[in-house]
């Protein structure tokens, strides 16, 4: 229904606007030719996915090892982080709160989905359940934003939602 009513307001624009009218002077506009560019490669999506999805495994892996160098390394210098508690902060500030983990019994990575790509960015969502040793679990949509870097793709910043 919002769609419908979306689509009646733009087609109510157009023609007041005369936007999709023609007119004369319409019919004598220069024609613009289209060169060929050579054939770019199709993004490989899956391809993207996988590879995000194998660097976000590792990260969350040195987290729970207190590994910082690591995540240093797959973060960009300007990475943010927004955490399930609202809490945000730079780099420095999420290298310094990495301790190693010793709570929690496991972790699992499901639905991931890459919601965006192209040859310099992409965006993958996913949630992340953790199990913790006294048997409390809990679960969070996380979305990361990457950007590729000397050929290699970083987290440029990561957003989780605490799922109830």
């Amino acid at each position: 229904m919002n769609s419908f009513l979306a689509a009646a307001a733009l087609a109510a624009v157009i023609f007041a606007c005369g936007i999709g009218e023609k007119s004369a002077d319409s019919q004598d506009t220069k024609r613009v030719q289209v060169t060929s560019t050579p054939d770019k490669k199709p993004l490989d999506r899956d391809a993207i996915r996988t590879e995000l999805l194998s660097i976000t495994n590792d990260l969350t892996e040195a987290a729970q090892r207190g590994d910082i160098t690591t995540i240093a390394q797959q973060t960009t210098d300007d990475f943010e982080l927004t955490d399930v508690q609202g809490k945000v902060q730079n780099k420095n500030k999420a290298l310094a709160d990495i301790k190693v983990e010793r709570t929690i019994r496991s972790w699992a990575i499901t639905d991931p989905q890459l919601l965006s790509a192209n040859e310099d960015s992409a965006v993958l969502q996913y949630v992340l359940n953790v199990t913790l040793k006294s048997g409390a679990s809990g679960r969070a949509r996380v979305t990361d934003s990457f950007v590729k870097q000397n050929g290699k793709w970083l987290v440029k910043s990561e957003q989780q939602t605490l799922i109830r």
